[in-house]
């Protein structure tokens, strides 16, 4: 079930025993571990509501207190967060845990606690027996990274709520700046209805004026510099980015990172493959795969494969001389970027 469904099961007082919270989207999971904390009243959350940190508690402790009558409540609270002996993890932990317990409770949950798992993780392993019992007793609730359309639809919503209203331009500069990270795109929305508490009204200027520019969407504005043949500004781009303290082999890596990206995505296309089948293939956000399609169709192959070699011997200089970066990227710009065949829109 949707984090929306989960508020519904809740405004009807109709929630299940046992619930797992899978995915890792924090701002879902902690929405969702606010709505459970919230169902116990205020008055009776001392004694009846409890988070237990598997890092640092026995799943026993847990366990123990799950089967303890409420104190003087209808429901008693449970939640268990960083439950690792659900996944492949294989590193040693302070605490050795006896999923035992936990296998036993399943078997016969106590109808007056409600135990919520927050395993916020991309996948559990599925090969265990704790982690068949827990997915065949409790209620899913999925918290995985939402589509773009799902992302707009939400931040409609949600602003509709706020009583703001937020321009179709801005939500698309706002998906772009975070490059789709809800978690991200949430936090900045916080920030622009606080700045906009006047107006009740966002717009795209609001967004570029109060959004901060994550190194990675820096990047994508150099690749684009050099797409549209925009060298100066390149140049002064990177030359901000050091300023500001970043890596150059980091930066480097980024960049080196989005070519790949576009080299694939092109290679993909001629072969047929949606923006669906690309993401799934690549393991890459749709969205960042929307955004490679659009740019990838305005390089050829071979200035694609050339750029990405070029960003690829930097690195190795980078790492192995003590060569100044700022001069290793006016080069390679400057090599690449006066190519006849570097800005053709077909191969």
């Amino acid at each position: 079930m949707k984090v929306d469904e989960l508020r519904k099961e809740i405004e009807n007082n109709s929630l299940k025993n046992v619930y797992l919270v899978l995915g890792e989207d924090t701002y879902l999971n902690n929405k969702v571990k606010e709505l459970f904390w919230n169902y116990i009243p205020e008055s009776d959350r001392e004694f009846n509501a409890a988070i237990y940190d598997m890092e640092t508690t026995s799943i026993a402790t847990a366990i123990a207190d799950a089967i303890s009558a409420p104190f003087f409540s209808e429901k008693r609270l449970v939640i268990i967060t960083h439950p690792y002996f659900l996944t492949g993890d294989t590193k040693k932990h302070s605490i050795e845990q006896d999923v035992n317990e936990l296998i036993g409770y399943l078997q016969n949950p106590s109808p007056d606690t409600l135990l919520v798992v927050l395993a916020s993780y991309e996948k559990l392993d599925s090969r265990k027996k704790v982690v068949k019992e827990l997915k065949s007793k409790a209620e899913i609730v999925n918290t995985s990274s939402l589509n773009e359309s799902e992302i707009r639809q939400y931040l409609i919503k949600y602003c509709d709520e706020k009583k703001v209203i937020i321009e179709k331009r801005a939500i698309d500069r706002l998906i772009q700046l975070t490059n789709a990270n809800f978690s991200k795109i949430m936090n900045e929305l916080s920030k622009l209805i606080i700045a906009t508490v006047n107006t009740k009204k966002i717009t795209i200027s609001e967004v570029d004026g109060l959004v901060t520019k994550s190194l990675e969407q820096n990047v994508f504005d150099l690749v684009d510099f050099v797409r549209d043949k925009k060298i100066k500004k390149a140049f002064e781009l990177y030359h901000e980015l050091l300023e500001q303290k970043e890596e150059p082999i980091k930066i480097n890596a980024i960049l080196i990172g989005q070519f790949r990206l576009l080299l694939q995505v092109k290679i993909l296309q001629k072969h047929s493959y949606d923006q669906g089948s690309i993401a799934s293939t690549l393991k890459v956000h749709p969205f960042r795969v929307k955004l490679a399609m659009q740019n990838a169709r305005k390089f050829s192959n071979n200035s694609l494969k050339s750029a990405y070699l070029g960003l690829a011997e930097i690195e190795e200089k980078l790492k192995t001389s003590s060569q100044n970066p700022e001069l290793l990227f006016q080069l390679f710009l400057t090599k690449y970027a006066y190519k006849k065949w570097f800005f053709v829109k077909k191969d």
